[in-house]
């Protein structure tokens, strides 16, 4: 019916949406879109109360707000995804919390909190860790999922006991998706010596998804950098199916990069 994203444009959603919008633009944080499309509206139903219960609530709709844009755009220190729109988001919404809780408000303090939180996943099944951030395409009558989890896969396969019990997992979690391609994108850098760090785990589940895997290895491994994790110890070729997991050393090529890359394979 509508829709507000800040990916490219693929053409997938009609050209006229009547009165819902139609917002396809990159920016840093898909938020900084959407604050921007319901601006007009939040001033014209905040001005008509001034009391300081509007003020409170104009202010905690602000936090909710502001947290992925700061996340998104790394405080906005990230000059490669932070654009115009993040910025004007960032002003916008620290004028109304400001009105709301005074001037003691710090950005720096509420990303750095809400980035914490973000990587407090120890609690979370695997499963879970799955489908907390995870998205899913199908091109060609192949479906690929990824999953892109703040945790290295150490931490992964530590949620199993062995690593068969971790693979049934995975499959589990792929059948249930009808997926001929199962990804899971790591990445880390609490308690780790070499800093930020990006992993990237594929499973071919189908010939389809086997034959479209084996050429994003040809075409794709130079340009992000792809080298064997752990001596390819959770490599395989067994019966017909193809995983492999890489160390990602071209780390500046997170998911809005790689999903392209793993869909163009899929479609020719």
């Amino acid at each position: 019916m509508g829709c507000i994203d800040h990916h490219d444009e693929e053409g997938k959603v009609p050209k006229d949406c009547g009165d819902e919008p139609r917002v396809v633009r990159k920016s840093g944080s898909c938020a900084s879109l959407v604050v921007e499309y319901c601006r007009e509206a939040w001033d014209t139903v905040s001005a008509k109360s001034n009391d300081s219960e509007t003020a409170k609530w104009n202010a905690e709709l602000a936090r909710v707000a502001l947290g992925p844009v700061l996340i998104d755009t790394s405080n906005l220190e990230n000059e490669a995804k932070t654009t115009p729109a993040d910025v004007e988001a960032v002003k916008y919404l620290e004028k109304w919390i400001t009105a709301g809780e005074g001037e003691g408000f710090d950005a720096k303090s509420y990303y750095k909190e809400i980035w914490t939180a973000e990587r407090d996943v120890e609690g979370l099944s695997l499963t879970d860790l799955l489908r907390k951030d995870y998205k899913q395409w199908s091109e060609g009558g192949v479906s690929l999922g990824v999953s892109s989890v703040v945790k290295d896969m150490d931490f992964l396969l530590s949620k199993r006991e062995t690593r068969e019990e971790f693979f049934d997992t995975l499959k589990k979690f792929s059948q249930e998706r009808d997926l001929s391609i199962c990804s899971i994108m790591t990445r880390s850098s609490a308690n780790n010596e070499n800093g930020f760090q990006r992993e990237l785990f594929v499973w071919g589940l189908n010939d389809k998804g086997v034959q479209a895997l084996k050429k994003f290895e040809a075409e794709s491994s130079n340009s992000l950098g792809l080298e064997i994790w752990k001596e390819g110890s959770l490599d395989s070729e067994d019966g017909g199916l193809w995983r492999k997991c890489w160390q990602q050393k071209k780390i500046e090529n997170s998911r809005k990069q790689v999903a392209p890359m793993l869909r163009s394979s899929m479609t020719n």
